[in-house]
């Protein structure tokens, strides 16, 4: 019996294989690769690394979600740049369906908008592209996840876009990342929220993952991280978790779910102020043609 089952599941693996290789879109990654000049993870980080330290501190805006209306996400973008942030980071989800296109059309006019503040995105479920591996992300942006320190904080993003859950392999990444000394404030970024944050996930059934999910809360709250900023829920949700603050991000074009309350169903974006008084956050949504801001408690 043991046998047989061994068989079925070579032939299917083979057959899997066989159907990967052989369904696989031809993509001119070679459209890409110009931006990755300026825009890959290396370029940009090496671009904030040059800057000097400002006495008064720095802030930092984090959204997510711009895909499908480009308006929208222009507006967002566009109003967060305003801000004056030494960098923005992006919660993922910035195009429909991972083209070569999309990225020319779409997501890389929004990042020349608000040059020359970085945009640093981690991916999305929507950046996996025709054959499913990124490629076109990562032509960009040159990897899937990333680590950088700025000033006295630590940056690290993670590629979850399966929402099955995470790997051991980036529980590690984030393990050995967040335990290297010299960062007094840290700060992780990924697309897929927890589903432990129940008030924003569970008029979402399948919106958050639940593998390891025990595993990244515990290690969380271990390192001290201060913020986790996520997307993939279209509108704003925030919840202390374990001394950690968890804040979805999702705002940033897509259409907006309505799963959250009226605070939550809006487009939105966060800033981040870093000083010698600690970290403070706010958020700015976006109510009729007004900006409202509020503290992120």
């Amino acid at each position: 019996m043991v046998i047989w089952v061994v068989v079925v599941l070579g032939v299917l693996g083979a057959a899997y294989a066989g159907y990967v290789r052989f369904s696989r879109v031809a993509l001119d990654l070679d459209r890409l690769r110009p931006y990755a000049e300026t825009d890959s993870y290396e370029a940009m980080f090496a671009v904030l690394q040059a800057k000097a330290p400002d006495a008064d501190g720095f802030s930092f805006v984090v959204l997510g979600d711009s895909r499908s209306d480009i308006g929208m996400a222009r507006r967002v973008l566009g109003r967060a740049a305003e801000e004056k942030p030494a960098f923005i980071l992006s919660t993922g989800d910035l195009v429909r369906r991972g083209t070569v296109e999309e990225y020319v059309s779409h997501h890389m006019p929004l990042v020349k908008g608000v040059a020359p503040i970085p945009v640093i995105p981690v991916p999305g479920n929507h950046e996996k592209g025709p054959n499913r591996d990124f490629s076109t992300f990562k032509a960009i942006y040159g990897d899937e996840r990333f680590s950088f320190d700025f000033e006295d904080c630590r940056f690290v993003g993670i590629n979850n876009a399966e929402q099955i859950g995470l790997s051991r392999a980036d529980l590690r990444f984030l393990d050995e990342e967040l335990r290297k000394p010299g960062a007094t404030h840290k700060f992780v970024v990924m697309h897929v929220p927890p589903r432990y944050m129940k008030s924003s996930t569970q008029g979402n059934e399948g919106r958050g993952f639940r593998w390891h999910a025990r595993a990244f809360k515990n290690l969380m709250a271990a390192h001290g991280v201060a913020h986790v900023f996520l997307g993939h829920v279209h509108g704003f949700a925030t919840q202390t978790i374990g001394n950690v603050q968890y804040t979805i991000t999702g705002g940033g074009g897509a259409p907006l779910t309505e799963a959250l309350d009226e605070e939550g169903n809006v487009h939105n974006f966060v800033v981040v102020h870093v000083g010698v008084q600690g970290v403070r956050a706010e958020v700015l949504r976006l109510k009729g043609d007004e900006w409202v801001r509020s503290d992120i408690p």
